[in-house]
């Protein structure tokens, strides 16, 4: 276990010096600008293609995994939010938002420089098409039902959410790298010289400024408080999530251990800053959206460790 420790750690110990930072210079949003650029556009897309790429392009082609993955993400959406309206008789709007913070994980800046970390550079293959299929479901299914709760306000107009929803997809920088690295598989291209040593340098600096922006993401944040929403949500998003993706990964006839035990990872990250900004986006459970990305990646925090370790010792089958 305490090998576990003394890998994990350093990773949340990153975090929390970024929470410090936050905490500690009042600088502000602003101050993530240029951060989030250099991880969204350079670093965390050189490591996707790279990884990506060097995989034999058989393995990219695994439907069964896809489908796998992102019905379980779909499930934990749809139980987020179908149970807060019959619990809590929660206004429609908000509990498909509550959906997306009980569903949507943190499976880019916090899940790929983990996979790469706790299982080798070969589980990046599987961690990016968790990546690029979980986005794109939330993506279109949250702008799908926000829009159809605010059908009678005049953002709701069905082509231009269409539209935005398409090209959010087909232009996010992972997305693109993912294609092209499947190009790059395709075609055994290998980046020469100076452009294969710059993109190896960005993708080493990739994990370290990921953890910290979220870190610095998280100490921004507002805690609002706990209730029964977010015991639903956290619940889900960390508990019954890799739960669910234990049992239908598993489920999947010629599946590779490593390839179950990332889907397994990948289910138990904590909430995505994308449901806040969603949710700020769309006016509604703005502070449950903070609350449950704070909460969610401090129980992370404990949870991942141990699920590694399961993993590691065994215990995981």
């Amino acid at each position: 276990m305490s090998d576990i420790l003394n890998l994990a750690m350093p990773f949340f110990g990153l975090i929390l010096l970024g929470v410090f930072a936050a905490r500690r210079w009042d600088v502000g949003e602003q101050g993530l600008a240029w951060l989030n650029i250099f991880l969204v556009y350079f670093a965390l897309p050189a490591l996707i293609f790279l990884v990506v790429s060097a995989a034999p392009f058989e393995q990219l082609v695994n439907w069964p995994f896809v489908t796998a993955t992102t019905a379980v993400t779909l499930a934990a959406f749809v139980s987020v939010m179908t149970l807060s309206r019959l619990l809590f008789g929660t206004e429609f709007r908000t509990a498909v938002l509550q959906g997306t913070s009980g569903s949507y994980g943190n499976v880019g800046y916090m899940g790929l420089p983990l996979a790469v970390a706790f299982f080798g550079p070969e589980a990046a293959v599987p961690a990016a098409l968790v990546f690029c299929f979980d986005c794109a479901l939330q993506f279109v299914l949250t702008a799908f039902l926000v829009t159809l709760a605010n059908e009678r306000e005049e953002e709701a107009h069905w082509g231009a959410v269409a539209w935005r929803i398409a090209k959010q997809v087909a232009t996010h920088p992972f997305i693109i790298a993912t294609v092209v690295g499947i190009i790059g598989s395709a075609l055994q291209f290998k980046a020469p010289g100076a452009l294969g040593t710059m993109l190896d340098m960005l993708m080493k600096a990739a994990g370290p400024t990921a953890l910290f922006a979220l870190g610095v993401t998280v100490g921004l944040r507002r805690f609002a408080g706990v209730g029964p929403a977010l015991v639903l949500v956290a619940g889900m998003k960390v508990v019954v999530q890799p739960v669910l993706a234990f049992i239908v990964v598993g489920l999947v006839p010629g599946t590779p251990a490593l390839w179950l035990h990332v889907a397994v990872m990948m289910a138990a990250l904590p909430t995505a800053s994308n449901a806040f900004i969603l949710a700020s986006q769309y006016r509604s459970y703005v502070e449950g959206a903070s609350t449950a990305v704070i909460v969610t990646t401090a129980l992370s925090a404990v949870i991942i460790p141990v699920l590694i370790y399961a993993i590691n010792s065994g215990a995981l089958p």
